[in-house]
C-alpha cells in the first residue's frame, strides 16, 4: 500500500508493509538486513507512482540509481505482524547525487501513535547507463 503525499518524487512519501514470517530471525524480531529490502521497497513504489521504474529509467533515460552510502539506526525491535510506516523524504539534492531519509515506524497497540524503530539515509548517484560516470539528475525528476 502506498500514499503519495505531493505531486513530485521530492516529496516526503509513505509506504506502508506489514511484517511477516520471513522479515523476522530466530528472536521474532525484524531481522537488521531485512530493513534494506523494506525501504527498497518503499523506494521502488515512490517511483511507481509517478510511472517510473528501474527499468524504465534504464530504458527511455539511461540512468541507474545506485546506493554509493548508506547509514542505518537500529531504536526498538519490529515484530511478527506490526504495520511498518516506512517514510522517506529527500533531506539534500546535488547535482549528480541525492540523500534520502528513510524511516521505519510502527503503529502502538491501541493507538495512533507512531513509534521509530529504524532509521536509514541514503546517498543515491544517479549514473549514466553507458559511460557509468556519475551525470546530473533531469530537471523533470525534481520539479520545483
Amino acid at each position: 500500500m502506498t500514499t503519495p503525499s505531493s505531486e513530485n518524487p521530492s516529496s516526503e512519501f509513505i509506504y506502508i508493509h506489514r511484517v511477516c514470517y520471513s522479515d523476522t530471525d530466530a528472536a521474532g524480531f525484524v531481522y537488521h538486513g531485512r530493513y534494506l529490502e523494506i525501504f527498497e521497497r518503499g523506494r521502488a513504489e515512490w517511483l511507481a507512482q509517478y510511472n517510473l521504474s528501474p527499468t524504465k529509467l534504464i530504458n527511455e533515460f539511461n540512468i541507474v540509481m545506485p546506493v554509493r552510502e548508506l547509514t542505518m539506526n537500529f531504536y526498538k525491535p519490529g515484530r511478527l505482524d506490526d504495520i511498518l510506516h516506512i517514510t522517506q523524504a529527500i533531506e539534500h539534492r546535488g547535482r549528480t547525487q541525492v540523500s534520502v531519509k528513510q524511516t521505519a515506524q510502527r503503529k502502538l497497540p491501541d493507538s495512533d501513535e507512531l513509534q521509530v524503530i529504524a532509521s536509514a539515509t541514503l546517498h543515491i548517484v544517479c549514473v549514466d547507463t553507458i559511460t557509468l560516470k556519475p551525470k546530473a539528475w533531469p530537471e523533470w525528476f525534481f520539479p520545483a
